[in-house]
């Protein structure tokens, strides 16, 4: 038995509303995590309608995800259309041929559609790789936010994937790098200097240059990104990259502050 690939999926209702629908390909055959499916069908009793469907269209699953498992029901295709047919949202063809025309092609076809939550983030890769590159009495940007992020992320049960919807690495490093830059020279004018360059390496070993701060420079750092990246930017960063972060960074959120959701996405 080959490995089971997990993906997610961005079902948009509307131009507001998105849903996410987590895949899982098992030596080939596509399941769907049950109660994902019942959410996006506004089906209220999914117990009574996952118990209605043939034996053959429903599998217990214990689906690994962030370090952690979880006990799921996984339905078949068949068991999604016997779903689609039960439910009377007004929305549910147009879901059904979202499906049958792009996610089950796709999958098919590439198997790269979506989010694949199986791949070593770049995030861990970079952190991995140049840990030791900054010089003593510095820190850098991806060195912090692997613990003030990431581990928080991973804490609560999250990890960032290695790309996003649109395929594209997740590097939330050059979002709070760039934004941080800015920030110290707005407000903290007498700390933007205070950094010199190291050579940052990628997985696909290129070297770029990129700052490395004074540690007297660390408790801003801090600050900026629990008060203000994480709050102000972090909904619009993770929105179209991978909205099940959204669910997560509320519980990032140091006391008082609220969540501001941004139109437009920052960073890269």
């Amino acid at each position: 038995m080959s490995p089971a690939q997990i993906q997610l999926f961005q079902f948009e209702e509307d131009q507001k509303h998105f849903a996410n629908l987590t895949t899982i390909n098992i030596d080939g055959d596509i399941w769907f995590v049950a109660i994902d499916v019942c959410k996006l069908l506004e089906i209220q009793n999914a117990t009574i309608a996952i118990q209605g469907l043939d034996e053959d269209e429903k599998l217990d699953y214990v689906l690994h995800r962030s370090g952690q498992e979880r006990n799921v029901k996984l339905i078949s295709e068949s068991g999604l259309y016997a779903l689609i047919f039960k439910s009377r949202k007004e929305s549910a063809k147009t879901f059904r041929k979202w499906v049958t025309k792009e996610v089950i092609p796709s999958i098919r076809k590439t198997g790269a559609y979506g989010i694949n939550r199986l791949e070593t983030p770049n995030f861990v890769v970079r952190f991995n790789d140049n840990w030791d590159r900054t010089e003593r009495g510095y820190f850098s940007v991806i060195s912090e936010l692997f613990i003030r992020l990431y581990g928080q992320f991973e804490r609560i049960g999250y990890q960032i994937p290695n790309k996003a919807l649109n395929n594209k690495e997740i590097r939330p490093d050059n979002s709070v790098g760039r934004l941080f830059s800015d920030y110290l020279k707005k407000n903290h004018p007498e700390f933007s200097n205070k950094y010199k360059m190291y050579s940052h390496k990628f997985p696909n070993g290129t070297e770029f240059d990129c700052k490395q701060y004074e540690n007297d420079v660390l408790p801003t750092f801090i600050y900026y990104v629990d008060n203000i990246w994480i709050p102000e930017k972090g909904t619009g960063y993770f929105k179209e990259r991978d909205p099940l972060a959204l669910q997560y960074i509320p519980k990032l959120l140091v006391p008082g502050k609220i969540l501001v959701e941004t139109e437009k996405n920052i960073g890269i």
